[in-house]
């Protein structure tokens, strides 16, 4: 038995080594044509160092269409004396005035805001805190009002969500209300704190998404009982919640499954007409001398990344996003948070490279079916089957009508590992489709010899229709299409059913 099992774990290894020796396309594709947001947390300082050659940001690029500042928009970062403001990094990372630009417009990103209040005293602005016995309960709330006033009227338009409160409520029992945290807020307004909070945010932007983000409340439980009571409080207080962040900071014994605890929670929270979102997501394994005490957990890490994200598909109608808290091991918080007890909690490691966590994500954003032989036919013409020239010295492709029964209109559509496809031709399956001039206006659509290049991969993208979406990895947000009555070509995508494709096994 235990050469079977030695024999079954190199044999992995040695599939996911040929996984990891190819360029993945990228999450943020993958999600962009799923219609999920994908994001991180990231430093700004990482970001205005340009660190690693580059490689952190280029990876962000790469896979993430939304960031979270990890600490430079808190209010111990920004908010420095009694009507005394440090914007210099937000205003870098999202510029300062609505005319201004900064660093997430220029790269094509969007942001959460986090945090406008950070219930506990361990953050909140140290100021506060020395001058507390001399601040007036009113006084607590002008200075509340002043400040949520000032940092979203000054990012109004550019942020699109706001976690308002971040972990107010306490892991031990106590007298409190809803079982509030004490913290500054907390000793000079009660619970009323909250209420003004969200009420302040709600003036300051009525377009925003307001959020209640916490830890522990991603198992239906007491805590997240707690939760829910909160925010019926608060809205019965007249104050505006649109969702809850579920942070999910979790260990790599933490799978889940449709029905179970993770997802009562998450249906409790929408029950209440609040949207989710996973704000904060990693999962950590057991580590010893910085090493993984059992190897075999950063391949069932993959697992349950996988299903987190299986999860949020679940939800989808009311979960925009899924964000991870950083991507790379090397600027991960948890090994000296847990006194490197716990570590490799990312999808990447510590020289950026995708680990098994990453591939599994890539994969249930990308893959949309099993590799096998297929007919495909536009949608608006489903008597039409694409397939190669019958002269076996021409590279050209068009639509036949028929049957499909000839093997020059079948296709072997083959998963490649890295988000994309090959399709090719079974009359001759050394042939790939290709694309050439994929971003000019109108782009051809051939066949050629494989050679594994961009121009011969393919992302599939199943839609609501049944029908596929079919674009060139290397010009993605573009779709083949019917063009002029028999022939296909690459053009931009506008939802047309000449675009759609019906892949019929065979």
């Amino acid at each position: 038995m235990g050469v079977i099992v030695f024999t079954s774990y190199i044999l992995l290894m040695h599939s996911l080594a040929v996984i990891f020796a190819q360029d993945p396309i990228g999450l943020r594709v993958s999600a962009s044509l799923r219609g999920l947001l994908v994001g991180t947390a990231a430093d700004v300082v990482l970001l205005k160092q340009n660190v690693d050659d580059g490689q952190y940001i280029s990876n962000i690029k790469k896979n993430y269409q939304l960031i979270v500042a990890e600490n430079e928009m808190k209010p111990r970062h920004i908010w420095w004396g009694d009507n005394i403001y440090n914007f210099t990094d937000p205003d870098w990372l999202i510029g300062g005035t609505p005319s201004t630009t900064g660093w997430i417009q220029q790269n094509g990103l969007q942001i959460r805001g986090h945090n406008l209040l950070w219930a506990r005293d361990t953050v909140i602005p140290t100021w506060l805190l020395e001058q507390e016995s001399s601040i007036t309960p009113d006084k607590a709330k002008s200075l509340l009002s002043d400040y949520i006033h000032t940092v979203v009227t000054r990012y109004r338009g550019k942020i699109q969500w706001w976690d308002v409160v971040n972990e107010a409520i306490d892991d031990q029992n106590n007298t409190n209300p809803f079982n509030l945290r004490s913290c500054f807020w907390f000793r000079k307004l009660g619970p009323d704190f909250m209420k003004y909070a969200f009420i302040f945010a709600h003036e300051a932007d009525p377009n925003l998404k307001l959020y209640y983000n916490e830890y522990g409340i991603e198992r239906i439980g007491l805590k997240a009982n707690r939760t829910v009571e909160l925010i019926k409080w608060l809205r019965s207080q007249g104050a505006t919640v649109h969702g809850v962040g579920l942070q999910y900071h979790v260990q790599v014994g933490n799978s889940m499954t449709p029905g179970d605890e993770y997802y009562q929670s998450a249906q409790q929270f929408i029950d209440n007409n609040l949207d989710i979102m996973v704000t904060e997501l990693d999962i950590s394994v057991a580590m010893k001398n910085g090493q993984p005490v059992n190897p075999n957990d950063i391949i069932q890490q993959g697992v349950i990344y996988r299903q987190h994200l299986q999860f949020v598909f679940h939800f989808a109608a009311r979960c925009p996003a899924m964000l991870t808290w950083g991507f790379t091991d090397k600027y991960s918080w948890i090994p000296s948070a847990s006194h490197n007890t716990e570590g490799d909690a990312l999808p990447l490691d510590v020289s950026y490279k995708p680990k098994p966590a990453y591939w599994q994500l890539q994969e249930e954003l990308a893959r949309s079916l099993t590799d096998g032989v297929y007919c495909l036919s536009p949608q608006s013409q489903s008597d039409q089957y694409l397939g190669t020239s019958q002269n076996p010295t021409s590279a050209s492709v068009q639509l036949y009508q028929g049957q499909c029964n000839q093997a020059n209109e079948k296709w072997n559509v083959t998963w490649l590992g890295d988000g994309t496809y090959r399709l090719s031709p079974l009359s001759n399956t050394t042939l790939a489709l290709y694309t050439s001039n994929a971003n000019a206006t109108v782009g051809q659509v051939q066949v050629s010899s494989w050679s594994n290049n961009y121009d011969q991969e393919w992302v599939l993208t199943l839609q609501g229709n049944n029908g596929y979406r079919v674009g060139p990895r290397n010009a993605w947000s573009r779709v083949m299409t019917v063009y002029e009555t028999t022939n296909v070509a690459i053009v931009d995508y506008s939802r047309s059913g000449n675009q759609s494709w019906i892949l019929r096994s065979v």
